[in-house]
């Protein structure tokens, strides 16, 4: 664990709380863990804060733990934390320090998402690759010398990243996202899984233009209407769902056009694995974000009560299973695609190792010195 991080917790813990609710915060998160047992002083001899947070700081030593005390803690703020009113001295402080190290936190769900998708250093042409689609480029062109690059590829142009914006899918855009994909799985041989990695990322795209039609279905034609996602969520849905049914995306994509409301796609191939992920410019509602935490698999830290039902949510469950049924065939993960919900745009995607990837769908064949992930960057 960082110790900066550690030591910013450590006087959280020594200036907030004192050592009874060091003792029942450790509690929370493990139930075997007793400050008294751990410190060796029994029962009977009262124990210094400072003590007490040497002793939790050192029981629990990795940064995923502290992360989870810490949000325990804002979860009960405000409200009686065992045997006092519980307040957070440097609770601010803290909460930048953690989305400096990609902890990144939902003040909606008072929970933290650790981002797995940034953007690494690349060699490849020396810059950042952006196709904007929202203008009039030839795609064709685009495509064919995509493919002249992934036949020139050596081993030192393995990472690269290049980033798409775009409004909704289309037929030319579509081509070349499956152009770009076999480019970033054509070292190695992995084309195989190349039109199922489309797949999930076509949901993806989905629903990410689909949540953007939502919010200008919402803002242009019901808000104006008196009905919006607060006052009568289901309603609104209902409308949706007949706009779409009567008249496809059509509409919307004009408006999505007329107002500039575009999602990015962003492949990166790095020496180890291969990144794709999604990004909205907007968010969403708290509901929303509950459902597709739900479905991910990443509710652990929420109660059942928590969670709506299945009439007042819409439109990504079916795609979303599929992309899970789908990358599950290639990692150990048990939740490999991640969401991150910042405060003003949301990203969601997936990354898989090389590695991983050359022995499902090579399981009897050794990799060549070339084929090697350790040996992919020399």
């Amino acid at each position: 664990m960082d110790p900066i991080i550690k030591n910013n917790f450590h006087n959280i813990l020594s200036y907030s709380l004192n050592s009874a609710q060091i003792n029942f915060l450790g509690e929370c998160l493990d139930k075997n863990f007793n400050l008294y047992k751990e410190s060796g002083y029994g029962t009977t001899i009262p124990i210094p804060q400072q003590t007490s947070a040497n002793i939790i700081t050192d029981y629990f030593d990795s940064e995923e733990e502290v992360v989870q005390l810490f949000t325990i803690l804002l979860r009960y703020e405000g409200d009686r934390f065992y045997n006092r009113i519980l307040t957070i001295n440097g609770r601010e402080k803290f909460i930048k320090l953690l989305e400096k190290r990609k902890w990144v936190f939902d003040p909606d769900l008072i929970h933290f998402m650790r981002d797995p998708f940034y953007e690494h250093e690349i060699n490849f042409l020396k810059k950042i690759r952006v196709i904007d689609l929202r203008k009039q480029l030839d795609i064709p062109g685009l495509i064919e010398e995509i493919s002249k690059i992934s036949t020139t590829l050596g081993k030192k142009d393995l990472e690269w990243r290049i980033n798409l914006r775009l409004y909704d899918l289309e037929r030319d855009s579509s081509s070349l996202i499956r152009k770009i994909i076999e480019m970033l799985l054509t070292k190695q041989n992995l084309q195989r899984v190349s039109f199922e990695m489309f797949t999930c990322l076509k949901e993806l795209v989905i629903n990410a233009s689909k949540a953007n039609y939502k919010l200008l279905f919402e803002k242009y034609i019901t808000i104006p209407q008196g009905i919006n996602t607060k006052n009568n969520y289901v309603h609104f849905l209902n409308m949706f769902k007949d706009e779409i049914e009567e008249h496809g995306n059509e509409r919307l994509f004009e408006l999505a056009k007329a107002k500039d409301k575009y999602i990015n796609i962003t492949f990166q191939s790095t020496n180890t694995g291969i990144e794709m992920w999604v990004i909205n410019n907007q968010n969403i509602s708290s509901l929303e974000k509950q459902a597709i935490l739900k479905r991910l698999g990443h509710s652990s830290n929420f109660n059942p009560s928590d969670f709506i039902g299945d009439e007042t949510t819409e439109g990504a469950g079916l795609g979303l299973m599929l992309i899970l049924s789908i990358l599950k065939k290639y990692t150990d993960d048990k939740a490999p695609l991640k969401v991150i919900f910042y405060p003003s745009f949301i990203k969601i995607g997936f990354s898989l190792s090389r590695e991983n990837l050359f022995n499902i769908l090579n399981p009897e064949e050794p990799a060549s010195d070339e084929e090697k992930p350790e040996n992919l960057a020399d």
